[in-house]
Protein backbone atom coordinates (compact mmCIF):
# COMPACT_ATOMS: atom_id res chain seq x y z
CA UNK A 1 0.00 0.00 0.00
CA UNK A 2 1.56 3.06 -1.49
CA UNK A 3 0.12 6.47 0.52
CA UNK A 4 1.23 10.13 0.62
CA UNK A 5 2.64 11.50 4.01
CA UNK A 6 0.06 12.41 6.34
CA UNK A 7 0.22 16.27 7.66
CA UNK A 8 1.74 15.18 11.25
CA UNK A 9 4.28 13.06 9.58
CA UNK A 10 5.14 15.93 7.19
CA UNK A 11 5.51 18.87 10.72
CA UNK A 12 7.61 16.18 12.65
CA UNK A 13 9.85 15.70 9.47
CA UNK A 14 10.34 19.28 9.46
CA UNK A 15 10.71 19.60 13.19
CA UNK A 16 13.53 17.03 12.71
CA UNK A 17 15.30 19.20 10.31
CA UNK A 18 14.96 22.20 12.59
CA UNK A 19 16.13 20.32 15.72
CA UNK A 20 19.51 19.04 13.90
CA UNK A 21 19.99 22.83 13.09
CA UNK A 22 19.76 23.72 16.10
CA UNK A 23 22.25 20.74 17.44
CA UNK A 24 25.13 22.81 15.28
CA UNK A 25 24.83 26.09 17.30
CA UNK A 26 23.98 24.36 20.89
CA UNK A 27 26.18 25.36 23.74
CA UNK A 28 25.72 22.05 25.43
CA UNK A 29 27.20 20.29 22.62
CA UNK A 30 30.27 21.96 21.41
CA UNK A 31 29.73 20.47 18.10
CA UNK A 32 31.86 23.05 16.05
CA UNK A 33 34.88 20.66 17.48
CA UNK A 34 33.71 17.68 16.36
CA UNK A 35 33.21 17.99 12.59
CA UNK A 36 31.90 14.90 11.60
CA UNK A 37 29.14 15.27 13.79
CA UNK A 38 28.10 18.30 11.94
CA UNK A 39 28.72 16.73 8.72
CA UNK A 40 26.67 13.95 9.53
CA UNK A 41 23.64 15.78 10.74
CA UNK A 42 23.84 17.57 7.20
CA UNK A 43 23.34 14.03 5.78
CA UNK A 44 20.35 13.20 8.06
CA UNK A 45 19.29 16.78 7.44
CA UNK A 46 19.55 16.30 3.28
CA UNK A 47 17.32 12.82 3.97
CA UNK A 48 14.71 14.28 5.63
CA UNK A 49 14.78 16.58 3.13
CA UNK A 50 13.95 13.85 0.40
CA UNK A 51 11.72 11.98 2.56
CA UNK A 52 9.30 14.86 2.66
CA UNK A 53 8.86 14.12 -1.13
CA UNK A 54 8.83 10.56 -1.29
CA UNK A 55 5.38 8.53 -0.92
CA UNK A 56 5.44 5.79 2.22
CA UNK A 57 5.06 2.29 1.10
CA UNK A 58 3.22 0.16 4.12
CA UNK A 59 4.86 -2.94 3.26
CA UNK A 60 3.26 -5.09 6.00
CA UNK A 61 -0.64 -4.99 5.73
CA UNK A 62 -2.66 -4.28 8.93
CA UNK A 63 -4.84 -7.55 8.42
CA UNK A 64 -1.56 -9.84 7.75
CA UNK A 65 -1.02 -10.50 11.76
CA UNK A 66 -0.50 -8.11 14.83
CA UNK A 67 0.81 -4.52 14.87
CA UNK A 68 2.27 -2.44 17.88
CA UNK A 69 1.96 0.86 16.91
CA UNK A 70 3.87 3.71 18.77
CA UNK A 71 4.11 7.86 18.75
CA UNK A 72 7.66 9.41 19.15
CA UNK A 73 6.78 12.79 20.10
CA UNK A 74 9.71 15.19 19.58
CA UNK A 75 10.92 18.35 21.79
CA UNK A 76 8.33 20.58 20.16
CA UNK A 77 5.43 18.32 20.15
CA UNK A 78 5.21 17.17 16.71
CA UNK A 79 4.62 13.20 16.59
CA UNK A 80 5.80 10.75 14.14
CA UNK A 81 4.19 7.04 14.47
CA UNK A 82 5.96 3.63 14.15
CA UNK A 83 4.56 0.47 13.81
CA UNK A 84 6.01 -3.05 14.28
CA UNK A 85 5.00 -6.17 12.85
CA UNK A 86 4.74 -9.19 15.88
CA UNK A 87 4.93 -11.82 13.66
CA UNK A 88 7.83 -10.63 11.54
CA UNK A 89 9.49 -9.71 14.86
CA UNK A 90 8.94 -13.47 16.03
CA UNK A 91 11.12 -14.53 12.68
CA UNK A 92 13.53 -12.11 13.21
CA UNK A 93 14.29 -13.25 16.93
CA UNK A 94 14.88 -16.71 15.30
CA UNK A 95 16.76 -15.90 13.07
CA UNK A 96 19.12 -13.27 15.35
CA UNK A 97 19.45 -15.88 17.88
CA UNK A 98 23.02 -14.67 18.72
CA UNK A 99 21.65 -11.27 18.69
CA UNK A 100 18.68 -11.54 21.04
CA UNK A 101 18.58 -11.93 24.64
CA UNK A 102 16.62 -14.18 26.21
CA UNK A 103 16.09 -13.55 29.81
CA UNK A 104 13.06 -13.40 32.84
CA UNK A 105 12.22 -9.78 33.74
CA UNK A 106 10.62 -8.60 36.69
CA UNK A 107 7.03 -7.54 36.38
CA UNK A 108 7.99 -3.89 38.43
CA UNK A 109 10.34 -3.63 35.05
CA UNK A 110 8.03 -3.64 32.24
CA UNK A 111 4.67 -3.16 34.13
CA UNK A 112 5.58 0.91 33.65
CA UNK A 113 5.77 -0.07 29.54
CA UNK A 114 1.97 -0.89 29.98
CA UNK A 115 0.26 0.69 27.77
CA UNK A 116 -3.19 0.47 30.02
CA UNK A 117 -5.41 2.26 27.41
CA UNK A 118 -5.28 -0.37 24.99
CA UNK A 119 -5.94 -3.37 26.96
CA UNK A 120 -9.32 -5.45 26.89
CA UNK A 121 -9.88 -7.05 30.17
CA UNK A 122 -11.79 -9.73 28.49
CA UNK A 123 -8.38 -10.86 27.50
CA UNK A 124 -6.99 -11.19 31.14
CA UNK A 125 -8.10 -14.40 31.69
CA UNK A 126 -6.08 -15.84 28.90
CA UNK A 127 -2.81 -13.72 29.63
CA UNK A 128 -2.22 -15.12 32.82
CA UNK A 129 -2.06 -18.67 31.43
CA UNK A 130 -0.22 -17.62 28.48
CA UNK A 131 3.52 -18.42 28.90
CA UNK A 132 5.05 -16.84 25.55
CA UNK A 133 7.61 -14.49 26.25
CA UNK A 134 7.15 -10.88 26.07
CA UNK A 135 9.05 -8.66 23.46
CA UNK A 136 10.91 -5.89 24.77
CA UNK A 137 12.76 -3.89 21.86
CA UNK A 138 16.05 -1.24 22.66
CA UNK A 139 14.21 2.09 21.46
CA UNK A 140 17.26 3.89 20.56
CA UNK A 141 15.99 7.02 19.63
CA UNK A 142 14.68 7.74 23.27
CA UNK A 143 17.40 5.25 25.81
CA UNK A 144 14.03 3.24 26.53
CA UNK A 145 13.34 0.09 26.80
CA UNK A 146 9.75 -0.11 24.93
CA UNK A 147 7.72 -3.89 24.85
CA UNK A 148 5.90 -4.34 22.14
CA UNK A 149 4.27 -8.08 22.88
CA UNK A 150 2.88 -8.67 26.11
CA UNK A 151 0.95 -6.06 28.07
CA UNK A 152 -2.14 -7.99 28.54
CA UNK A 153 0.40 -10.61 30.19
CA UNK A 154 2.47 -8.33 32.31
CA UNK A 155 -0.61 -6.28 33.01
CA UNK A 156 -2.69 -9.65 34.14
CA UNK A 157 0.19 -10.48 36.54
CA UNK A 158 0.18 -7.37 38.11
CA UNK A 159 -3.46 -7.11 38.82
CA UNK A 160 -3.78 -10.60 40.23
CA UNK A 161 -0.26 -10.70 42.46
CA UNK A 162 0.86 -6.89 43.05
CA UNK A 163 4.31 -8.42 42.69
CA UNK A 164 6.81 -6.59 41.59
CA UNK A 165 9.60 -9.20 41.91
CA UNK A 166 7.60 -12.26 40.04
CA UNK A 167 9.21 -13.06 37.37
CA UNK A 168 8.06 -13.24 33.33
CA UNK A 169 10.01 -14.72 30.49
CA UNK A 170 10.81 -12.36 27.63
CA UNK A 171 12.96 -11.65 24.60
CA UNK A 172 15.27 -8.16 24.71
CA UNK A 173 15.91 -7.05 21.21
CA UNK A 174 18.46 -4.59 19.89
CA UNK A 175 17.45 -1.73 17.77
CA UNK A 176 19.53 -3.16 14.66
CA UNK A 177 17.78 -5.88 14.84
CA UNK A 178 13.75 -5.30 15.61
CA UNK A 179 14.29 -2.08 13.14
CA UNK A 180 13.72 -4.71 10.06
CA UNK A 181 10.00 -5.39 11.58
CA UNK A 182 8.92 -1.87 10.61
CA UNK A 183 6.38 -1.37 8.59
CA UNK A 184 7.82 0.62 5.94
CA UNK A 185 11.06 1.28 4.74
CA UNK A 186 10.28 5.55 5.27
CA UNK A 187 9.72 4.65 9.02
CA UNK A 188 12.94 2.69 9.09
CA UNK A 189 14.72 5.68 8.08
CA UNK A 190 13.26 8.26 10.54
CA UNK A 191 14.11 5.61 13.29
CA UNK A 192 17.90 5.50 12.43
CA UNK A 193 17.90 9.40 11.89
CA UNK A 194 16.35 9.77 15.66
CA UNK A 195 18.61 7.11 17.13
CA UNK A 196 21.58 8.81 15.70
CA UNK A 197 20.25 12.56 16.70
CA UNK A 198 19.45 10.96 20.24
CA UNK A 199 23.46 9.04 20.49
CA UNK A 200 25.20 11.83 19.18
CA UNK A 201 23.64 14.36 21.58
CA UNK A 202 23.89 12.08 24.45
CA UNK A 203 27.48 11.77 23.65
CA UNK A 204 28.66 15.46 23.29
CA UNK A 205 26.56 16.47 25.82
CA UNK A 206 28.44 14.20 28.13
CA UNK A 207 31.55 14.90 26.39
CA UNK A 208 31.30 18.62 27.28
CA UNK A 209 29.86 17.63 30.94
CA UNK A 210 33.64 16.32 31.30
CA UNK A 211 32.62 12.56 31.73
CA UNK A 212 34.70 9.89 29.84
CA UNK A 213 32.34 8.23 27.18
CA UNK A 214 32.96 6.03 24.34
CA UNK A 215 32.15 7.45 21.24
CA UNK A 216 28.47 6.25 20.12
CA UNK A 217 27.46 3.46 17.45
CA UNK A 218 25.28 4.72 14.59
CA UNK A 219 23.44 3.35 12.00
CA UNK A 220 25.09 3.84 8.67
CA UNK A 221 23.27 6.13 6.34
CA UNK A 222 25.12 6.00 3.05
CA UNK A 223 21.38 4.54 1.05
CA UNK A 224 18.16 4.85 2.19
CA UNK A 225 14.85 3.47 0.57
Amino acid sequence: MILDLNPQKIKAINSLIELFEEFKVSSELNMHEHPFYIEHCNKLNDILTDLIEIKEEIKIPIDNGELYFREHILPNGEIYEFAWSIPLLEKLIKNNGNCVVRKKFKIGEVEEFVDYDGLEMDRFSYAIRNTNPIYVIDYAPSNLSLMVDGNHRVASRYRAFNDKEMLIPGVYIPAEVHIKSMASNHQKIVFRILSNGNRIYNYLKRLNEGDKVKKPKLFIMDSFL
